[in-house]
């Protein structure tokens, strides 16, 4: 019997997989400051009313939602895929540009059997949002609103244990380090 099921499994080659990936928002967090009027002074340095201060913040979690699907007459065994998700960081009062960063995943599929379609959703990247409320600024001239980026991502897939198939959106993430 274990011979049978064998015959009918076999090695995939780069074009017998189609691959897609969708970002999608799972869940946001704002926390907005408070918008209380307090006495200060204005630009002239004469008594002023000021409202608002402080810092409104949001965190949004993302996801990439990936579908593999077998092309092939053929079931697929041992199927994994693994990604690298890439994105930019930016500090609030800080001059400096945007820091790269990334979070790698992976996730067994199992069985892809012939034409069949499978999606699996990577761990969640938390991006932040930030700005300063009111008249405020930084005498260093830093950045008042900053925004997290997602900037791509990149499939692998593979079938027992060998590479088969890879994806990257957009295409000139495959010169970054697999790492």
């Amino acid at each position: 019997m274990a011979s049978l099921v064998a015959a009918h499994v076999s090695m995939a080659g780069p074009f017998d997989l189609e691959i897609h990936c969708v970002a999608k928002k799972v869940s946001e967090d704002l926390k907005k400051a408070s918008s209380d009027t307090k006495m200060g002074k204005d630009m002239y340095g004469q008594p002023a009313l000021i409202t608002g201060g402080g810092t409104n913040k949001k965190k949004e979690d993302w996801v990439y939602d990936v579908t593999i699907e077998n092309k092939t007459f053929k079931d697929m065994a041992n199927v994994e895929v693994k990604y690298l998700i890439f994105f930019k960081r930016e500090k609030l009062g800080v001059k400096a540009d945007p820091t790269p960063d990334r979070k790698a995943g992976s996730a067994a599929v199992g069985v892809l059997k012939a034409h069949e379609k499978k999606t699996i959703t990577t761990d969640a990247v938390e991006l932040q949002k930030a700005n300063l409320v009111g008249e405020f600024h930084y005498a260093s001239g830093a950045k008042i609103n900053v925004q997290d980026t997602l900037t791509g991502v990149w499939v692998r897939v593979f079938q027992d244990g060998q590479q088969i198939s890879e994806y990257a959106n957009p295409s000139n993430l495959s010169k970054e380090k697999w790492e």
